[in-house]
């Protein structure tokens, strides 16, 4: 799942920046006033629907993930001693830290530089505005994607063995990357 969460959050910045580049002929083509304008714009808006989509769809669901995976660790966690307890949660509290406002920045953005780019359709706004808000729809896309590429590495060691990932954190050691079937061999969640 998370994985395929990255792998959406990859694809909607590649569709953002194929999209910007249609938008940069596009903004050419319209200054000659040529007929192959009209084509580009429904194109333009083509590409651009997908790639909020999967923008809406990556970054909504990552928050979700986090929600949803919090919840099963603070279930397995329930009869942990206090301090272990009490560390996991901290873990998970982070991990919602690091990737939520990201992931709701990245998600407002798409939608900003769809409805911007309607605004500067209609001549409502200036065209730079459109391209500002892509400029800064990719920045945070690409922000959003480091950070949860991280947090989704962490949260895995986590939900791998959540006594052993507090154990090994709180003795200062790197918890180990490959996972222990030593709960019933589930092995590696997530």
């Amino acid at each position: 799942m998370a994985l395929a969460l990255l792998l959406t959050t990859a694809l909607a910045i590649a569709g953002f920046l194929a999209t910007s580049a249609q938008g940069f002929q596009l903004a050419a083509r319209l200054t000659e006033a040529s007929p192959v304008a009209r084509g580009l714009v429904g194109q333009h808006v083509l590409w651009a629907i997908p790639a909020v989509l999967l923008s809406l769809f990556s970054q909504s669901m990552v928050i979700f993930y986090f929600i949803g995976t919090g919840r099963l660790v603070k279930d397995e966690i329930a009869g942990y001693p206090e301090t272990e307890r009490n560390f996991i949660l901290a873990v998970l509290r982070r991990l919602k830290r690091q990737t939520s406002p990201p992931a709701t920045l990245s998600l407002l953005s798409a939608v900003g530089v769809f409805v911007l780019g309607g605004a500067v359709h209609t001549h409502a706004l200036p065209s730079w505005t459109h391209l500002a808000a892509s400029v800064a729809a990719v920045l945070l896309h690409a922000w959003a994607f480091g950070e949860e590429w991280k947090a989704f590495a962490e949260n895995n060691r986590l939900m791998d063995d959540p006594r052993r990932y507090a154990r090994d954190s709180q003795r200062g050691s790197k918890p180990a990357l490959e996972p222990r079937s030593g709960r019933g061999g589930e092995g590696a969640r997530g």
